[in-house]
């Protein structure tokens, strides 16, 4: 019995210790942080902002749902720099993506009122 019992002991330990040292990907995205309905515009029935962190930049993803569907925007930066901004609408009534101007001054603001949302430890990860 204690054979057994050590046996399945060593077993466990060395299942345990080959998980923990499995490497992972540097390169892989990092959500950082994550926020639900927060106030955004066009207002959202429920929504969901997350602050990623990619290799060479960061992203915020917002995604609103409506009642006819949902728009999921992704803001593409490095520091304090827009680097792309773009839209995707799954609705009943359309489905399109639209590529917002990353010097457009209204777009700019939305994107600085979007990063307020998170906390400034993780927006210094992104520089």
């Amino acid at each position: 019995m204690n054979l057994k019992f050590a046996s399945t002991t060593l077993l466990c330990i060395s299942a345990l210790t080959a998980c923990s040292t499995t490497p992972t990907n540097p390169n892989a995205p990092v959500v950082l942080e994550q926020h639900k309905n927060i106030s955004a515009e066009p207002s959202t029935k429920h929504n969901l902002a997350r602050l990623i962190k990619q290799k060479d930049n960061c992203v915020i993803e917002f995604t609103g749902n409506f009642e006819t569907g949902k728009a999921t925007e992704h803001w593409i930066f490095k520091g304090d720099q827009l680097i792309s901004a773009f839209s995707n609408i799954d609705a009943e009534v359309e489905n399109k993506q639209t590529v917002f101007d990353p010097n457009d001054a209204e777009k700019v603001k939305n994107f600085e009122l979007l990063k307020n949302n998170f906390k400034t430890t993780n927006l210094e990860k992104c520089l």
